[in-house]
């Protein structure tokens, strides 16, 4: 099978060739705001949660040396590696919840917060980088506070079902 221009293409030249397409066939932004929007809506709270475990249990004590890590102290490095992987994460809520899509903004927030339970585990481990990184459910705090300075907090259900034990609902 020959390879084609269009599969090619790097994602910033895909985005390209979609504004190019768009503005010279604008009947087809309807359907293209379909996909967008499609696309937003996708990821299930268990893909957000497993990914984001697997980042942080990904994180070894070499990455504490890692070129982007600006803090000396290692509890606060631990707690920037936290950080730097739940970010992006918030981001996301932000990002779906100003489109108007609460449901996918609910989805991503509800897999952060069932990941960050799962990983209570490492809470002071001294065998992993989790351990010094603080209370992991200070993270789970930040998000649920991103949701209600959005507002569009997560129901209690949804909390009591991502972490049982943790005080976070209402």
């Amino acid at each position: 099978m020959a390879a084609t221009a269009l599969a090619a293409l790097r994602t910033s030249e895909q985005a390209q060739v979609l504004t190019n397409l768009l503005r010279s066939h604008p009947e087809l932004a309807a359907e293209a705001e379909w996909h967008a929007t499609t696309l937003l809506s996708a990821p299930s709270h268990e893909e957000v949660s497993a990914a984001l475990a697997d980042t942080l249990t990904g994180y070894e004590f070499s990455d504490m040396d890692a070129p982007d890590v600006v803090v000396c102290d290692p509890e606060d490095v631990c707690a920037y590696l936290v950080d730097k992987a739940v970010e992006p994460y918030l981001a996301e809520i932000q990002r779906r919840a100003m489109l108007g899509l609460v449901n996918a903004a609910h989805g991503i927030a509800t897999g952060v917060l069932m990941s960050l339970y799962s990983l209570r585990e490492y809470e002071n481990s001294t065998e992993h980088v989790l351990g010094s990184a603080g209370d992991l459910i200070s993270y789970a705090r930040r998000v649920t506070i991103l949701l209600e300075q959005l507002d569009i907090p997560l129901p209690p259900e949804y909390v009591a079902r991502a972490c049982p034990a943790w005080p976070l609902a209402g």
